[in-house]
């Protein structure tokens, strides 16, 4: 299998392994809320979310590793990593989501193929895994660290297919602020997240 690693997404076009080592980073590098806010259940709220996005955070479950935070696998998402397993005759592939430190505005993407029998051959692994239950046939699965998730907490994977080319990417990341113009790097906003935890432990 052949791929190309972007910062900002995983592109599916032909290329080859980036030889640039990632800077992932821990959960100490910087201020992280001890406590993760829980999805609101007013009917207010979720009368507004549309019914397409409230299925696709249904059926991402965590199957493996233990959090609250939660994360949504698109069905364009889902079928893209489908048809790679299938073509690869690999039900363990895997797409891995980093988050790391660098960029103009902080942070970057890095999103990359793997397998995840090799990433979970460690017992004393950390990470976390999503897999979309689709009823089709589908063997979609992400995999991310916990830091990663705590900037990526409610968002989804997409892939999309745009002029430059066609990539898996993040998107409607609810506590992500400013970006750069190619999305390629970002901020985070603690201070949202602190007032919706605060918001939420009111209640």
């Amino acid at each position: 299998m052949t791929y190309l690693t972007y910062r900002h997404g995983y592109s599916t076009e032909t290329g080859t392994k980036s030889n640039t080592a990632p800077k992932a980073f821990k959960s100490s590098s910087f201020n992280q809320p001890k406590e993760i806010p829980k999805a609101s259940t007013s009917q207010t709220q979720t009368a507004e979310v549309p019914q397409e996005d409230i299925d696709d955070f249904n059926i991402t479950k965590l199957i493996h590793g233990t959090t609250d935070m939660k994360i949504a696998i698109t069905k364009r998402a889902s079928n893209k990593l489908t048809s790679i397993a299938e073509d690869d005759k690999n039900p363990n592939a895997a797409l891995k989501v980093e988050v790391e430190s660098g960029g103009c505005h902080g942070f970057q993407y890095n999103l990359k193929l793997t397998d995840l029998t090799e990433e979970l051959k460690d017992e004393n692994n950390e990470l976390l895994v999503f897999k979309r239950m689709g009823d089709d046939g589908e063997v979609a699965q992400v995999v991310l660290d916990d830091s990663s998730l705590q900037i990526l907490q409610d968002s989804k994977v997409d892939y999309t297919k745009e002029l430059i080319g066609s990539q898996f990417k993040i998107v409607d990341s609810p506590y992500t602020s400013t970006a750069c113009g190619c999305g390629a790097s970002f901020d985070f906003d603690f201070e949202k997240l602190e007032k919706v935890r605060e918001r939420e432990a009111n209640k």
